[in-house]
């Protein structure tokens, strides 16, 4: 009798033992259990790693082109001065001045769909575009019977989501960057998408300057007052000489201060990082799932132990 009474007091005492918190028995627990699981755990690990590198290899090569902006100056001088002396009696006599060249319109420009859709279609960039499907021997394309020809709205999607522009507002430069899979053909794209804006915006001015240029000399012929007369003469110089100069400067509204060149390595994917992230995504996979199996298995358990009783 006196065996059998010491058996329950020794297993009392090694359930209740309070010099051992349950926080530490809890983790020593899920160390044991993740040990003898290590098996289980390398394989996934594994599994990841080998798929993050096939996705890796899977993701296309994007290659990127800069070129580095500045605002052009000359025409937000012209004639500021002398038409800042009569703005007063220019706006009395329903006179809009024109304020200095906006660089976000600028660039709401070169991203809006007229002018790239214009211009995949001046340059005929959808077969380069959609390379996959076009057939460089026959020239046409290879579709699928539910399949129709990529259209210039396809286009202007691709190309507008490959710009990307970063304007840096204590120097006021501007990087124009444009990404893509072929880097043989970006240096070209963004130089001449830097081309075409300053051509159409040099035509634009060029026009509404003339347009002015006649309203002005009407209102001379109409306009006997000598101070309005005087702001007339002065609106009329300056339209002259913004015609003027942008017949001459074919840097109209940005200056290249250095163009785009064909890019030598890849910015994405970056591979050796995937298949880090993918390893470790692994290893806390394997970790999580080995522990959460565990805990199934300890409810199931305990259930069977409550249904027992």
């Amino acid at each position: 009798m006196r065996e059998d009474s010491k058996i329950p007091n020794n297993r009392v005492i090694t359930e209740t033992n309070p010099s051992i918190p349950k926080e530490e028995i809890d983790l020593l627990e899920y160390i044991r259990t993740l040990t003898n699981s290590w098996k289980i755990i390398v394989v996934v690990t594994i599994l990841f790693t080998v798929l993050s590198i096939f996705y890796a290899l899977y993701l296309p090569e994007i290659y990127k082109a800069e070129t580095l902006l500045a605002p052009a100056q000359e025409e937000q001088s012209v004639g500021s001065s002398t038409i800042g002396q009569f703005g007063g009696l220019a706006a009395m006599a329903g006179i809009t001045i024109p304020s200095n060249s906006n660089v976000e319109r600028v660039f709401a420009t070169l991203k809006s769909r007229v002018f790239l859709k214009n211009y995949i279609s001046n340059k005929d960039l959808l077969p380069v575009l959609f390379d996959k499907i076009w057939d460089e021997s026959t020239s046409s394309w290879k579709l699928d019977d539910n399949q129709i020809e990529p259209s210039l709205d396809d286009g202007f999607s691709l190309i507008e989501r490959a710009i990307d522009i970063d304007k840096d507002t204590e120097s006021g430069l501007i990087t124009l960057s444009l990404s893509w899979t072929n880097p043989e053909v970006l240096a070209g794209w963004t130089n001449d998408l830097v081309k075409e804006l300053n051509e159409r915006l040099r035509q634009k001015a060029i026009m509404v300057s003339k347009k002015k240029v006649g309203y002005l000399e009407q209102e001379l012929a109409k306009t006997t007052l000598k101070d309005m007369r005087n702001v007339l003469y002065s609106l009329l110089e300056s339209e002259k000489q913004k015609a003027m100069l942008a017949n001459v400067n074919e840097d109209f509204a940005l200056e290249v201060i250095d163009p785009a060149v064909t890019p030598i390595s890849r910015v994405k994917p970056n591979r050796k990082l995937i298949v880090i992230l993918g390893g470790i995504c692994g290893i806390f996979i394997a970790m999580f799932s080995v522990l959460f199996f565990d805990l199934i298995k300890k409810i199931r358990y305990s259930n069977k132990q409550k249904n027992s009783s």
